[in-house]
């Protein structure tokens, strides 16, 4: 008969088998307690440090890590371009739609914040995020090197999908005018894009497979002994704190109503469920 654990170790295994979880807690911890460390232009001035080179790390990595052929393969993997792409940028902003409609319908008196349902249409227009799908992707041991292709086609199309597309599906209501008539130049936005896809995207993601072009066997044991997967999901939790960081340092949660912010909570929790049941 095994004798049982102590208490105290069974909770350090947990904490390292759960590890990204506890990691997000304490990254959100530090983000309340020093938002002006990791704000956009905050100390360490994350909108370059941590938006490009964490960024970049994590796609240095996927290059390191994904052979070639299983890149080129999932790149003309056309079945799954079209389910993703038509998942993200039809399938998701019907859904919210329909959501944020019924919302109107039910609440007349305005108790949930527009400003949020406007950002909720917003979002679902935007394509799937750079990093963080890569990164959870291989987490989960998932497809990365079919991860990194949508990610890559997706965000070459978001840039000329998703203002007309948020404009387009916003309501017909007074309430929403105030942002569909920011529709300025866009030509910063768009330079502002695709240059950090090719910073933090491109040029580190063709590094890395130069990289494992030279030398594959060593490049493949040096990965896989030293864990270097791993730098990408602490990428990941600094991607994170800077976003939280920028939220509590602006008081956009506290302007918020009791209401709005259960709602977001429980959409959020609805979403996650359905959408991976």
């Amino acid at each position: 008969m095994s004798t049982p654990q102590p208490k105290w170790k069974r909770i350090v295994l947990l904490i390292l088998h759960q590890w990204l979880i506890f990691g997000i807690g304490l990254a959100c911890l530090l983000a309340y307690l020093f938002p002006n460390v990791a704000k956009h232009g905050g100390v360490i001035r994350s909108e370059y440090s941590i938006l490009y080179g964490a960024v970049a790390i994590v796609f240095l990595i996927s290059g390191l890590s994904i052979p070639q052929d299983k890149l080129v393969r999932q790149l003309f993997n056309w079945r799954l371009h079209f389910l993703v792409q038509v998942t993200s940028f039809l399938f998701i902003p019907a859904l919210v739609l329909a959501v944020v409609h019924a919302i109107l319908a039910g609440d007349k008196d305005a108790r949930i914040d527009r400003a949020v349902l406007a950002g909720y249409i917003f979002t679902a227009c935007t394509p799937t995020t750079i990093a963080s799908n890569v990164v959870m992707t291989r987490s989960a041991g998932g497809d990365d090197a079919a991860a990194l292709a949508e990610v890559l086609i997706a965000n070459i199309l978001g840039p000329f999908v998703t203002a007309g597309w948020t404009v387009t599906l916003l309501p017909a209501s007074e309430e929403f005018e105030v942002w569909r008539d920011q529709n300025g130049d866009l030509t910063s936005m768009y330079r502002d894009v695709f240059k950090q896809l090719g910073l933090a995207v491109l040029i580190p993601l063709a590094v890395g497979q130069m990289v494992r072009f030279f030398w594959p066997e060593r490049t493949a044991h040096v990965i896989q002994k030293y864990k270097i997967a791993k730098i990408g999901t602490v990428c990941l939790l600094l991607m994170i704190w800077v976003t939280f960081s920028s939220c509590f340092a602006t008081g956009a949660l506290k302007a918020l109503s009791t209401e709005t912010v259960v709602f977001v909570v429980l959409f959020n929790i609805a979403l996650y469920v359905f959408l991976t049941a």
